[in-house]
């Protein structure tokens, strides 16, 4: 896999513990092997371009894009229930929002990617397909 982590992604950053208390959305489970995984079994389910390369570099090129910080921030879904996110960077320096559920098996399950576009000026969402 083409990941590189960032010293201190899977820790919750020190100005949101000071922001939002003990910042219990954090969670520091999610390991370099199981975020790797979730890339692997999110290959070929994301329709939108610049997500679905995400994916594939990450599955299958020598470009190394980084992993900055591990899952947080609860968001809630429409069925009911949360999910959290973890954040990467892609070479052209866009920051990825990879929302997560848990499998039955307690792996994570990439469900939507959101990142902004420069171009237009707006964010873009993709659900899994």
């Amino acid at each position: 896999m083409a990941l590189n982590f960032k010293p201190g992604w899977n820790i919750a950053l020190a100005k949101y513990v000071s922001k939002y208390g003990s910042y219990q959305a954090f969670l520091d489970t999610l390991t370099p092997l199981l975020i790797e995984q979730a890339f692997s079994d999110a290959n070929s389910h994301f329709t939108d371009p610049l997500a679905a390369d995400f994916i594939r570099t990450v599955v299958a090129s020598a470009d190394v894009y980084t992993i900055e910080q591990g899952s947080h921030q609860a968001e809630d879904l429409p069925g009911g229930g949360f999910c959290l996110h973890f954040t990467g960077r892609n070479s052209a320096n866009v920051a990825f929002h990879f929302y997560i559920v848990q499998n039955p098996d307690g792996t994570p399950k990439i469900i939507r990617i959101t990142y902004f576009d420069k171009k237009s000026k707006q964010l873009v969402t993709s659900n899994r397909a």
